[in-house]
């Protein structure tokens, strides 16, 4: 899978993170505020191809040539070739249906396949540039 699978938005604004020196530690979450009015639940899934995209995340060099014919600067490039994720994951189990007032995660459970994975409450990643 392409790590490209992103849009240009996303690399200018990493651009001008390293323009400004900042390279830490970065926290994303993905969350549900509300769910639709004609549903009470909610299913996690795609887990899996999730945290596969994530182990095998990098550029190629035919990726990193496209984003120089963009325009981006070579330090952004730099910083691109050696880019691995090597954070934490944490998720609901995949598959189980979850209403608004569900406590099915409140007491999670250690993925044994991916040491990195934790199932838990919330979806979130923490990657280091």
């Amino acid at each position: 899978m392409s790590a490209l699978l992103t849009d240009l938005y996303q690399l200018t604004m990493l651009q001008a993170y390293l323009d400004e020196g900042l390279d830490g530690e970065a926290v994303f979450e993905l969350f549900v505020r509300k769910l639709p009015p004609q549903r009470s639940f909610l299913v996690a899934a795609g887990l899996e191809q999730a945290l596969e995209f994530l182990e095998t995340l990098a550029f190629t060099p035919a990726e990193i040539d496209w984003l120089r014919s963009q325009g981006f600067a070579p330090h952004l490039l730099d910083h691109l070739r050696s880019l691995r994720f090597t954070g934490d994951v944490d998720a609901m189990p995949e598959a189980p249906a979850s209403s608004a007032t569900s406590r099915s995660c409140a007491s999670p459970r250690r993925c044994r396949r991916r040491s990195w994975w934790k199932a838990g409450c919330s979806t979130s990643s923490t990657s280091r540039p």
